[in-house]
């Protein structure tokens, strides 16, 4: 599947050099395939290393096409899609493989088969290849047409592939999760999106020891949790950072304050005596005499 990918983008690369569709269809086929090899190699090594870390056997199935993804899912052990556990994802990954790639290498074949004997194609204005064959010729054309999405618009090579990267998506999850679970999403996701990532990044974590992921997100949980205890219970004076853990009147870790007498509502009318007269500025001081009775009818 990847050498397809491959062979397309360096074909493509090639016909922007100059190269005629004949020329670029092989050099980019050869090209392609050496460098899917050398990724090959780069993470069958990575696997058999991280296989003999851990002391497994039959380690050369590793370097075996197909069949490596087997021991991929050896690897990775159980693998989730969606909370729900997957065994054997391996196997499942293994099969969408093969089966993408004997339609991507039948795709090749005949396109090849038609550069060789049809010759140089024309290439209409959104850059597809035609030879307007015949014959037998013409059925391989049609095939290819229908085959790369030229027809109907939809590849039955991208649907076969877009399986296969979501198994192939679930399978790394698992196995990164062991030896890279700090960054394991992105890493899968990466080597979706950028094939030969995967390949590079399989074979730098071969000496990173093999993790218990949940174990690992337990020893995470608790140390957060310290971390946070001893930030914010410093912080407050209380055992769990709570600013508000202490018993009552001493919410910031101080000794509780001794319980207070509530004032009075209406103390300022209290029983003492008002030593002031309400109407002392019209008290005697100011009369000079007191008038008697028989004064008023004078």
């Amino acid at each position: 599947m990847e050498v397809f990918v491959l062979y397309d983008n360096f074909s493509f690369i090639l016909r922007n050099f100059g190269l005629n569709y004949v020329e670029s269809h092989f050099w980019g086929l050869f090209i392609g395939f050496c460098v899917w090899l050398a990724l090959f190699l780069l993470q069958g090594f990575g696997i058999w290393k991280m296989a003999q870390n851990r002391g497994m056997d039959k380690k050369g199935l590793a370097f075996v096409p197909f069949v490596n993804f087997l021991y991929m899912g050896k690897l990775a052990g159980d693998c989730y899609f969606f909370s729900q556990k997957v065994k054997k994802m391996g196997l499942f990954v293994m099969l969408a493989q093969i089966v993408a790639t004997l339609f991507s290498l039948s795709l090749i074949a005949a396109i090849s088969y038609l550069c060789v004997v049809e010759g140089v194609p024309s290439v209409d204005e959104y850059g597809i290849p035609y030879w307007s064959s015949s014959g037998v010729s013409g059925k391989i054309e049609q095939f290819y047409n229908i085959g790369a999405g030229f027809t109907f618009g939809i590849s039955i090579l991208s649907i076969l592939q877009l399986i296969y990267e979501v198994l192939l998506l679930i399978l790394t999850i698992g196995l990164f999760k062991k030896y890279a679970p700090k960054n394991y999403f992105l890493l899968a996701v990466l080597g979706i999106i950028f094939p030969m990532s995967r390949y590079i990044v399989t074979f730098c974590l071969r000496n990173k020891p093999a993790i218990d992921y949940e174990a690992y997100m337990r020893a995470r949980r608790e140390e957060i949790a310290r971390e946070y205890q001893q930030r914010y219970g410093n912080q407050y004076g209380t055992n769990y950072g709570n600013p508000y853990g202490n018993p009552y009147g001493a919410p910031y870790g101080q000794q509780p304050m001794p319980p207070q007498k509530p004032a009075e509502p209406f103390d300022e009318f209290g029983k003492e005596p008002r030593e002031d007269k309400p109407f002392e500025e019209f008290g005697d001081e100011n009369v000079t005499e007191k008038p008697n009775d028989g004064d008023f009818f004078e």
